[in-house]
């Protein structure tokens, strides 16, 4: 699915959704979490997941 804007996102997107978004391989969004970046992301069991909102406010601060 292609979003427009933020206010088009779900509350959570995926982690490979997120790396779409920002022009990333899934493999590198995984290993930024992985390694303790500020990147956001909630684990839910094994499922891990990106809420929106800290997903936008993360671009804005990293992505100037």
């Amino acid at each position: 699915m292609d979003y427009k804007s933020f206010d088009e996102l779900p509350m959570f997107i995926s982690i490979p959704q997120a790396a779409k978004l920002l022009g990333v391989s899934d493999k590198f969004l995984y290993n930024q979490h992985k390694n303790g970046s500020t990147f956001p992301v909630i684990e839910m069991g094994r499922c891990k997941v990106v809420p929106t909102d800290q997903f936008r406010k993360w671009v804005e601060e990293n992505c100037k």
